[in-house]
């Protein structure tokens, strides 16, 4: 390697770090943005105002962009890497190294939503209380109680629903990497 090929690899490596830093802060901001568009879904459901669509529209407009501007600075990213000679790793175990990434996070995600509809559960006894079985019910209290025993069975569906993509990969996985028989 010349002086002069390290004079240009430097700057490009710290455009490309920088770049990898914002395109990771844009996709923590893209699951902000992603959350409060289903908040905003939920809250304003049947609602036909001008004011209320023109938000919703916009919030899919913007997770749209964000996800144009993220593939655009990673082919950028890429195209910097190839013209450089370091190209990316298109083996299976980098396949599978980035699988099992996924598969963790899954499954962290499963643990964490998994422990609240107990959370919920325990918040719902304490709001109707062993006293509540005996006076006349509050109507506010039951509804409340009812909405949060949706949302445990809700999540309850979600740990399942993520039970369910942590076994898949773990199954492709095994069978790219050897450890076990190939699925179809």
């Amino acid at each position: 390697m010349t002086v002069s090929e390290t004079e240009t690899e430097v700057p490009a490596a710290s455009a490309i770090w920088s770049v990898e830093q914002v395109t990771a802060e844009l996709r923590e901001t893209y699951l902000a943005v992603a959350a409060a568009a289903v908040l905003l879904e939920r809250t304003g459901a049947g609602c036909a105002h001008p004011a209320i669509r023109l938000a919703r529209r916009s919030g899919e407009d913007a997770l749209d962009l964000a996800g144009d501007a993220e593939r655009q600075l990673s082919d950028g990213v890429h195209l910097l890497r190839a013209d450089a000679g370091h190209q990316d790793r298109a083996t299976i175990g980098a396949l599978v190294e980035v699988l099992d990434t996924v598969r963790e996070q899954l499954a962290g995600a499963r643990a964490r939503i998994g422990a609240l509809p107990a959370r919920i559960a325990s918040a719902g006894q304490q709001l109707i209380g062993p006293e509540q079985h005996d006076r006349p019910s509050d109507p506010a209290t039951e509804t409340a109680a009812g909405q949060w025993h949706r949302a445990a069975d809700q999540l309850g569906l979600m740990t399942e629903s993520l039970s369910t993509a942590v076994a898949a990969l773990t199954s492709y996985t095994g069978g790219l990497s050897g450890a076990e028989p190939a699925t179809t």
